[in-house]
Formats: structure tokens, C-alpha cells, sequence
């Protein structure tokens, strides 16, 4: 099975329908969802990152936490665990919270991560996509 593994900003892009790139983020998650082998993974980490920005965004709790019900149900959550904190402080990625997401995904064996920040991720052992790719991708498969 195939892993993907969704950056914050594509899961905040995915909840919030002002967001510009909701829209194709919409589109991706859906191809993602029907790919038989293929898996959506998050970071526990980043639920509290969106419930933060849809809070902020929007100021209704109880739509927050439904949204955070709605990930789970989606993805596979990948936890924060020791090792991933270990790997990610001994990473060469110049920012600790990507060396987070660079260190779970390839501990959890990744192909691709999904991201609107594929600089971020330069030294990464995945392939870094977009939304676009993402669907591109699954409509060869």
C-alpha cells in the first residue's frame, strides 16, 4: 500500500472553503479517499493546528471539533512519538517543525507528501506533491 502523508497546509486548505487552494485540495483528498491502495496519513500533531485555525477563522468550537472527527475518520493518524521527535532533532532540516513532519513520514514509509511547500522538504527520501500532482498521480494508477 501506498502512503501519503497530508502537510498542515493541505489540511487546513481542506476545511477552510475560503482558503484558495480548497477547491483542488477538495478534489485531491477525494481521488485520495476512493484509491484502493493507497492510504491518507495525518500527523496527530497537526489536528491541533487546524482546530487552532478553524477556531481563530471562523469562531465556532463545536464546527472545529466536528472537522477534527471528520480527519480522523478519513486518515490514519501518525503520532509524535520519541523516535519521530529523535529523528526529526537529528534531521538537516533547517526548521524543527518540518524536520517533525520529514521524520514521521519517512518513519512511517511515505512516498509522497502532500504540501504546498515542497522547498521545505529538499533533503526528504519522499516525493514532495501538490494537490494537482496528487490527482494527476491516482488518474494513472
Amino acid at each position: 500500500m501506498t502512503r501519503v502523508l497530508i502537510d498542515t497546509n493541505v489540511l487546513i486548505d481542506l476545511v477552510s472553503a475560503s482558503r484558495p487552494a480548497h477547491g483542488k485540495t477538495v478534489s485531491a483528498v477525494r481521488s485520495l479517499l476512493v484509491a484502493d491502495d493507497v492510504e491518507g496519513c495525518i500527523l496527530s500533531s497537526s489536528l491541533k493546528d487546524v482546530y487552532y485555525v478553524y477556531c481563530r477563522h471562523y469562531g465556532d468550537e463545536a464546527a472545529a471539533r466536528e472537522a477534527i472527527r471528520e480527519l480522523r475518520r478519513m486518515f490514519v493518524p501518525l503520532n509524535l512519538t520519541t523516535q519521530v521527535i529523535d529523528a526529526a532533532l537529528d534531521s538537516d532540516e533547517p526548521d524543527f517543525e518540518d524536520s517533525i513532519v520529514r521524520a514521521a513520514a519517512e518513519l512511517a514509509e511515505c512516498a509522497y507528501l502532500l504540501t504546498r511547500d515542497a522547498p521545505a522538504f529538499s533533503g526528504a527520501r519522499f516525493e514532495k506533491i501538490d494537490a494537482a500532482g496528487l490527482c494527476d498521480l491516482l488518474a494513472r494508477r
